[in-house]
């Protein structure tokens, strides 16, 4: 069983967050029953995943000048090294889809923080499923959460309309 830190706030003595570690995760949110647990599981995760870096695509040179082509590659290398061979996508379907990435959008992480409270299901889709769906991004897995629970909606319009 992967353990993750019982407190978000703990810190992250790891470097890499590895595939093998986010599949092991998804069998045992699985297998768990109790939709609380599995809403705190989902928090946790999140939250732990947020201190790492996901894996960007590279980068296209084509149709830029030698200028432009520096400043991108001086650009890219400022950035933190990537690392996660890949992370479990974690996706809110309302009225529209709501990536639960908080490398990519931080403003939901008082959302995600609350999410034991709301009414949300699950759906696990991994491999040709999941990659047909949402792409490469997909790789590790998604969790697909669904609610219509009226807090949590309106939690989601109140953090959208700070944006």
């Amino acid at each position: 069983m992967l353990t993750l830190p019982t407190a978000a706030q703990e810190t992250n003595t790891k470097v890499r967050l590895t595939q093998e570690e986010n599949e092991t995760w998804l069998q045992d949110y699985q297998q768990v029953e109790d939709s609380e647990e599995k809403l705190n599981m989902v928090k946790t995760k999140i939250l732990y995943d947020a201190q790492f870096v996901g894996p960007r695509p590279g980068i296209s040179l084509t149709g830029l000048n030698e200028a432009q082509r520096q400043a991108l590659k001086e650009q890219e290398s400022k950035k933190p090294r990537i690392t996660a061979d890949c992370k479990i996508l974690f996706v809110l379907q309302t009225t529209q889809s709501h990536f639960l990435d908080l490398e990519k959008s931080p403003q939901y992480k008082p959302f995600v923080e609350h999410l034991e409270t709301f009414s949300i299901s699950d759906t696990i889709l991994t491999g040709a499923s999941a990659s047909a769906i949402y792409g490469t991004r997909a790789r590790c897995g998604v969790v697909l959460l669904k609610t219509e629970d009226p807090d949590a909606l309106n939690y989601l319009k109140t953090i959208n309309n700070q944006k």
